[in-house]
């Protein structure tokens, strides 16, 4: 009788054990559910998706600019260049024109 007993309080304990964790279980899914509402978190990352997207044209506008100024920073290094040769020749042709004045 004891041993029955004891048998029934043993399985009588590992059901209300078992109905505790499931509720527990049960209870922290809705803890996640709540908090994931609360923080917004899918409508912050939503947010960051479309701003991040509306930035690419800006982004690659930017990249084309570098380009081009990178292009210009060429044009105008080639030309400095032709300048300054061109300065050198007239250093000489000035010391040309003054030999033959005298």
């Amino acid at each position: 009788s004891s041993t029955r007993t004891s048998t029934n309080w043993n399985q009588e304990t590992k059901t209300r054990l078992n109905e505790k964790i499931t509720l527990n279980v049960s209870d922290l899914g809705s803890l996640a559910r709540q908090i994931v509402r609360g923080s917004k978190s899918n409508e912050l990352l939503a947010q960051a998706a479309k701003n991040l997207a509306s930035q690419e044209t800006y982004i690659h506008n930017s990249h084309e600019t570098m380009r081009k100024m990178d292009l210009l920073r060429s044009q105008l290094e080639f030309q400095q260049s032709a300048i300054e040769r061109s300065l050198n020749h007239l250093d000489e042709v000035q010391d040309q024109i003054a030999s033959i004045k005298h």
